[in-house]
């Protein structure tokens, strides 16, 4: 992992964010899974790291928090919805929160940490059984890795940007081989019905889109239709 990215995880650790319920997600994420429990690895170039902040967030006030990362030589910006991120030459950190309902709000505030996250569907998902992982001495909360495969499977599925939509499948489907049968047909079975007709939907145009991966598409397939046939 570059050196920028321990520095921006040190900052969040530092301030018990990641204790906290705060989850390191996206692209930066299955890099651990790759690095660290066997995920099948593929050349990966992201600019963002993405950090996933639970709504409501019960933790402590971090008023110092965004001037630490500016430390780091990050400048603060907003996008047009009024949402905070931070940039530099080399990535942008942007922080996300689970959409509540049918919200109107474009940017939900997270007072205590003194920004405006993005509200998105289904991230709540990422949430629930995460895991801890060990990066350059500091403790990391990422996504439960069943969870992280869903859930990339469901947003490729509604992807509009080819480019975008395979990088998500790649990934779900690279991560596959490392999730638990038992728990990934746990959460699956949780979930509403629509959710699992995209998935799999879209695990049936994996098999076109990605043959040098049909063998771990395939397994996952069987996987989920194993104890729920019904999902169409």
């Amino acid at each position: 992992m570059v050196k920028i990215a321990e520095k921006i995880l040190k900052v969040f650790a530092d301030n018990n964010l990641f204790d906290e319920g705060v989850e390191l997600i996206g692209s930066w994420c299955f890099q651990l899974y790759q690095k660290h429990l066997g995920a099948i690895n593929f050349p990966l170039r992201t600019q963002d790291i993405d950090f996933l902040i639970p709504n409501p967030f019960h933790g402590k006030e971090h008023t110092d928090f965004i001037n630490q990362l500016e430390k780091l030589g990050f400048s603060p910006d907003f996008k047009p919805d009024g949402s905070l991120y931070l940039w530099n030459a080399d990535l942008k950190i942007e922080f996300i929160t689970p959409e509540k309902g049918r919200s109107v709000d474009s940017t939900i505030k997270i007072g205590k940490l003194g920004l405006s996250a993005i509200p998105l569907r289904f991230v709540a998902l990422l949430l629930e059984d995460p895991i801890m992982i060990v990066e350059s001495g500091i403790n990391i909360r990422i996504p439960n890795p069943a969870r992280f495969c869903l859930h990339k499977l469901i947003i490729s599925s509604r992807r509009q940007t080819i480019d975008k939509k395979l990088k998500d499948l790649q990934q779900a489907i690279c991560t596959s081989v490392i999730v638990d049968n038992k728990e990934i047909n746990r959460v699956f079975a949780s979930l509403p019905k629509k959710w699992k007709q995209s998935i799999a939907k879209i695990l049936a145009e994996a098999k076109e889109a990605l043959p040098l991966l049909i063998k771990e598409i395939t397994k996952l397939e069987l996987t989920l239709q194993s104890n729920h046939k019904q999902i169409m």
